[in-house]
């Protein structure tokens, strides 16, 4: 539930979500450490008084837009299986990033591995959580291949978990290797890589 905040001495109310969904693509795109405090104030929409109020400092509101981004990214899995299926929902992962690369030239890829390249062992507690929120993840993966093993749509006896570990690598390969520019050939052999483990 959106909750509204409001600071002493201050009757505007700004809904935390919101501003935290537009913290979370403004370090998406820029980064944790190209992001300043203010730049997250005008992203966000708020002022400083009310940052501090709300959220105390950008490492922990870095901290917060992780964990969103992880359960935004959940809940869109589950409403894509719920629709089309286990298998099939992991499979659009792959036609939006392509459709992403189509419509504005790039890929902003995984806001997890983005910042784990970034912060990992130089940001002790964003370390820990990044760790945390990929394991979420992948066991959301996990799970998602192993319902569709039972329903017949994934008929690859390995494992579901490592499945899920060998398609996160080529899903985060495939991002990485357009977003160095690389040739449409193997950008195509990448994508197939993708449909064979999911056979």
């Amino acid at each position: 539930m959106n909750k509204k905040i409001h600071t002493r001495g201050r009757p505007k109310a700004f809904d935390e979500t919101e501003a935290l969904t537009a913290a979370m693509h403004y370090f998406w795109e820029h980064g944790y450490d190209n992001t300043s405090l203010d730049n997250l104030l005008v992203a966000m929409g708020i002022k400083k008084s009310s940052f501090y109020a709300t959220f105390k400092s950008k490492e922990e509101v870095f901290s917060r837009c992780l964990a969103l981004y992880r359960e935004q990214n959940m809940q869109y899995m589950q409403n894509l299986k719920e629709k089309i299926g286990p298998k099939e929902a992991m499979l659009t992962l792959t036609k939006l990033t392509i459709k992403e690369l189509e419509e504005t030239g790039k890929v902003k890829g995984c806001l997890l591995i983005n910042s784990s390249k970034e912060c990992y062992n130089r940001y002790n507690n964003l370390s820990k959580q990044i760790s945390l929120e990929f394991n979420f993840m992948q066991d959301m993966f996990e799970e998602l291949i192993q319902n569709a093993k039972n329903k017949g749509e994934i008929k690859n006896p390995k494992d579901a978990k490592v499945i899920a570990g060998r398609y996160m690598n080529i899903l985060n390969g495939l991002v990485v290797t357009i977003q160095a520019g690389a040739k449409q050939a193997l950008i195509d052999d990448l994508i197939e890589n993708l449909k064979e483990i999911l056979e």
